[in-house]
């Protein structure tokens, strides 16, 4: 009879099982080694590295919730929050725009998007040849970002018509998809508020500016414009 294996400390601290450390050791590998010698420039000049999205892609850390069908490998958000503590060891900046984009807007667009926009915004969001973003805090809101919100989607046939502005938006610069959250419909309150997959190239939506930091300043952040708005 075969005495049961003894946990080593770190299984006995963290309770992670032996595949939840090895995703861990090998997210972290992959930080030290790729993200952590851009750090410095990013933080210096508030630099952004583009080929990095795309190489996190290829590596297996985009689409970590994702089915196979749309690229992505089909775990949990345990196992996404791992490699996000791994890179956020090795390099905060990247830390944070990859959970923006992983969370925020990816795992955002799987869990409520039709089938034609999970087939249409996935496979390259999971790839790291399309960033995403979410805007929702805007000018002035404070803590109640949806009660405050001033962003409208006014709907004209098949169209909504967006206007309004965001700030604070973490890879707002970079983006090339957004979530973007306006009100339908202002007498219902927090019920009236719906997510629009806004790209960047759509027309009268422009990155206003790009915000300067103290902090997390290789993280773009920008203020954002929708439609004719200028209050």
């Amino acid at each position: 009879m075969t005495a049961p294996s003894q946990p080593s400390v770190q299984q006995a601290f963290s309770g992670l099982s032996n595949d939840e450390i090895e995703i861990l050791a090998q997210a972290d590998r992959f930080a030290q080694n790729e993200l952590y010698p851009l750090a410095q420039r990013m933080d210096d000049e508030e630099w952004w590295p583009t080929d990095i999205f795309p190489k996190i892609g290829e590596t297996g850390y985009f689409g970590v919730t994702a089915p196979e069908q749309y690229g992505g490998s089909g775990m949990d958000v345990f196992t996404s929050g791992l490699i996000l503590q791994a890179f956020s060891r090795w390099n905060h900046a990247l830390a944070l725009a990859w959970v923006a984009h992983e969370n925020l807007c990816m795992n955002n667009i799987l869990a409520n998007g039709s089938d034609a926009q999970k087939q249409k915004y996935l496979p390259g969001l999971n790839s790291g040849k399309l960033t995403g973003a979410l805007g929702l805090t805007e000018p002035g809101a404070g803590s109640d970002a949806i009660g405050s919100m001033r962003t409208t989607a006014r709907r004209e046939g098949d169209f909504y018509f967006l206007n309004g502005r965001k700030i604070f938006i973490t890879n707002g610069p970079v983006a090339d998809v957004l979530l973007v959250y306006a009100k339908t419909d202002k007498d219902k309150g927090n019920q009236g508020v719906s997510a629009f997959i806004v790209e960047k190239d759509f027309p009268g939506f422009k990155v206003a500016q790009k915000l300067v930091k103290m902090g997390f300043r290789g993280s773009q952040t920008a203020e954002l414009r929708i439609g004719n708005s200028t209050a």
